[in-house]
């Protein structure tokens, strides 16, 4: 069973999030890159349930 997360954003939320950013306390784990023409690949990858951070597609 597919569980779905709804998530409202508000100023004080995204503020918070924009200053962490700014400040480079966060970091975005890279699961895998990949070129555009194997956007389906990454999809698959994705839909499997088992990767541990974001996939990539790469644009020339």
């Amino acid at each position: 069973m597919d569980a779905g997360l709804l998530v409202d954003a508000d100023h004080y939320g995204m503020r918070a999030v924009a200053d962490l950013a700014a400040a480079g306390a966060l970091r975005a784990e890279i699961a895998g890159t990949f070129p555009l023409a194997e956007a389906a690949k990454a999809h698959a990858l994705g839909e499997m349930g088992r990767t541990s951070g974001k996939l990539v597609l790469v644009v020339d």
